[in-house]
């Protein structure tokens, strides 16, 4: 995703734009700040990153920097892609209209010819020609009144899936139940609304019969790991003849958590030469791998017994068996964020890097190995093996950033194996060959750039 165009501000002519940064748990929206153009509400627990690297929430300060001083003249909204004046964004909220209506392309044209079916009756006066611009008006009659019952009534529901990897096709469910109780709806299509991503694809319902609710789906493909949180959806229909659009717009409210995407590994790479399979140890214990024989002893299992030496000898002879070892892996991650001009190649690499993270977590434990990743501000959940890997992709998926002067890097876990990651960072070039990465494709949580 490109950087958006330049803001300019009173103390940098160049206009360059603050980045997000990432949000704080536990924070709640601010429903006295509004974007003025689509009425949205910025998350509360929303940062701005200063070209100066310092973050913070830059509606608590009117949008001036508390360490360098910069204020920014313009404000980007995610939602709707415009630019509007900082100060705006204060203001009081007018009514957002939650009907729309245009005319398609067809509308259009049938409009035009109206108009001058309407003009040659009134110069000819020809009666022919006033009982067809009278049919033709009442077509527009009937067309703009059948879609507002079709529209009249209805409720929509959304079921997110509960697995969904950034750059893959998920399925988002719609459930679009019509509470008349004798007229049906037709013809309307769901569109679902995303903070900080557009919607592509849309459902269609042909018919909802009376007191009816069927679901539909869409498939959408998450662009970014994290939270993506949903505003609402706009139910639009063009029923009956296709000349008017109306649509309603919907308050709707949902989250879906996006894992981070899955890439190809070698597994062999991260053990060393072996694939962390389970091997035999020489400790005695349960296993499959018999050690040799002894003579029973009290506590010892029945099934140990191995009968035809127990016949030869006399007495009981058990089997004993060496324990298993299953490999642990500790996936180490340095989410140490480098400040200033450095930050927008390196959260591009780290990126990279949390979907390498994943993409071995999810291998080892299909191998047979226990897995963890450590980053510098805490660590997964320890995940055995065969169990699946959905609680270290949901600690990856929220997983942030924090200041690397601040924080420790990850320590190797003192048992098993552990393997870091590297970020790779990528030489950053010439603002005139390619424009700069957007910092807020890497963010999970923060949607709102200033």
């Amino acid at each position: 995703m490109a950087e958006p165009p330049s803001v300019p501000t009173p103390d940098d002519p160049d206009g360059r734009p603050v980045r997000p940064g990432p949000s704080l748990p536990n924070s709640s929206a601010r429903p006295d700040v509004r974007c003025p153009r689509c009425h949205l509400v910025p998350p509360g627990d929303a940062l701005w990153t200063c070209d100066c690297g310092h973050r913070w929430d830059c509606f608590r300060t009117r949008g001036q920097c508390p360490t360098c001083g910069k204020s920014a003249k313009e404000t980007r909204c995610p939602a709707c892609d415009e630019s509007s004046p900082h100060v705006a964004w204060y203001g009081k909220p007018r009514r957002r209209r939650r009907r729309s209506f245009r005319f398609t392309r067809e509308g259009k044209i049938f409009v035009a010819v109206t108009v001058g079916v309407g003009l040659a009756a009134v110069n000819t006066g020809n009666n022919l020609l006033y009982l067809v611009l009278g049919l033709m008006l009442s077509s527009l009659l009937v067309s703009g009144m059948l879609s507002d019952v079709a529209l009249w009534r209805i409720r929509l529901h959304r079921r997110a899936p509960r697995r969904a990897f950034a750059g893959d096709l998920a399925l988002v469910e719609f459930t679009l139940v019509n509470d008349k109780q004798r007229l049906p709806s037709y013809a309307l299509e769901v569109e679902d609304v995303a903070v900080g991503e557009r919607t592509d694809r849309s459902c269609f319902f042909l018919k909802v019969a009376p007191s009816a609710a069927p679901t539909g789906t869409y498939r959408r493909r998450a662009k970014r790991r994290g939270l993506l949180r949903f505003t609402g959806a706009i139910v639009r229909t063009r029923y009956p003849f296709g000349l008017i659009e109306k649509g309603r717009t919907m308050t709707l409210p949902g989250q879906m958590l996006v894992y981070p995407a899955i890439v190809p590994v070698d597994l062999r790479e991260v053990f060393g030469g072996h694939g962390g399979d389970a091997s035999a140890s020489r400790r005695t214990g349960r296993g499959a791998e018999v050690a040799g024989l002894r003579e029973y002893q009290e506590g010892d299992e029945a099934r140990a017994i191995h009968w035809r030496r127990t016949a030869a000898l006399g007495r009981l002879i058990v089997r004993e068996r060496l324990a298993e070892t299953r490999a642990h892996l500790t996936l180490l991650l340095d989410n140490g964020a480098p400040e200033g001009e450095a930050f927008a190649p390196w959260a591009e690499g780290f990126e990279v890097a949390v979907s390498e993270a994943a993409s071995i977590a999810q291998e080892a434990l299909a191998a047979g190995a226990s897995v963890e990743v450590r980053a510098r501000d805490g660590s997964s959940p320890v995940v055995l093996p065969g169990s699946p890997p959905d609680p270290i992709l949901r600690w990856l998926a929220l997983l942030g950033h924090v200041p690397s002067a601040s924080v420790a890097p990850p320590r190797p876990a003192k048992r098993g194996h552990s393997y870091a990651i590297a970020v790779h960072v990528q030489e950053a070039t010439a603002a005139t060959d390619s424009p700069a990465m957007d910092p807020a494709a890497t963010d999970p949580e923060t949607q709102v750039s200033a």
